[in-house]
């Protein structure tokens, strides 16, 4: 059996009364139309019951990194209601006036990804900054590609004068400089972390070096513009070797 503390559980989530009948589980991908759940009795696929899908809002609805209640008719699960959420992270819709997208809920830390060949972008990274407080999660800026660069020292003093509390790490996923430093400093046990940034700065790519996987496609950047391809078209929620949670997301523009 799972203990949903591996899976960030704690007491924050804990209802204060739920019918024998229900599980309890946490949204680990959405497919469509398909969400995938983590139980106590491991994953399994679920889908929105008649209530929620005719009747909430869309910014009720599931989302990845929610825990719900469900329940489970054989191998599916009809997922009942969401819990709480402890924060959100939302961005207005393209084009749609007054309407929040909700990328991912109940995150610890973001990991603002941005690649040195180029992509660096001192106004990007303080609008992430700004959303990011607003959002009540906490920042950590994470400069990729390090091995293209041969001093360091300007992106720290940039980012420095943004006078911002968050903590600042370099890395490659090429040469695997500084990999070892975030996955012993930063990525805690049974916590959440989001990666955000844009298209090709190597989020895929940081995601498969910690996994020691390839748990996303990796594409490489257009020779054209130097700008990523979209290499992660869902948002999924990963379990590290270390036993923290990293979700990866598409490039934010």
């Amino acid at each position: 059996m799972i203990s949903l503390d591996q899976y960030g559980w704690d007491t924050f989530f804990q209802p204060q009364e739920i019918n024998n009948d229900l599980i309890i589980g946490r949204i680990t991908s959405i497919q469509g139309f398909k969400h995938y759940v983590i139980t106590t009795n491991g994953e399994m696929e679920a889908e929105l019951s008649g209530r929620l899908l005719h009747g909430a809002l869309t910014e009720e609805l599931p989302k990845l990194g929610d825990w719900i209640t469900l329940k489970s008719y054989d191998t599916l699960g009809y997922i009942i209601d969401v819990l709480p959420r402890r924060n959100e992270l939302a961005r207005k819709n393209p084009g749609v006036k007054m309407e929040r997208q909700i990328l991912a809920a109940n995150i610890d830390t973001a990991l603002i990804v941005q690649g040195l060949d180029r992509d660096f972008n001192i106004m990007r990274l303080e609008r992430y900054l700004v959303q990011l407080a607003s959002c009540n999660i906490k920042p950590i800026v994470v400069l990729n590609k390090v091995d293209l660069v041969d001093n360091w020292a300007p992106y720290s003093s940039e980012i420095a004068k943004l006078q911002r509390d968050c903590e600042l790490y370099f890395c490659s996923t090429y040469t695997g400089i500084g990999l070892d430093e975030i996955r012993n400093q930063v990525l805690e046990k049974h916590k959440t972390y989001i990666l955000i940034g844009s298209s090709g700065v190597g989020k895929s790519s940081l995601l498969n070096a910690l996994m020691n996987a390839n748990a996303q496609e990796v594409n490489t950047t257009s020779a054209f513009n130097s700008k990523g391809k979209h290499t992660t078209t869902s948002r999924d929620l990963f379990q590290l070797p270390n036993g923290s949670l990293l979700i990866d997301t598409p490039g934010m523009r």
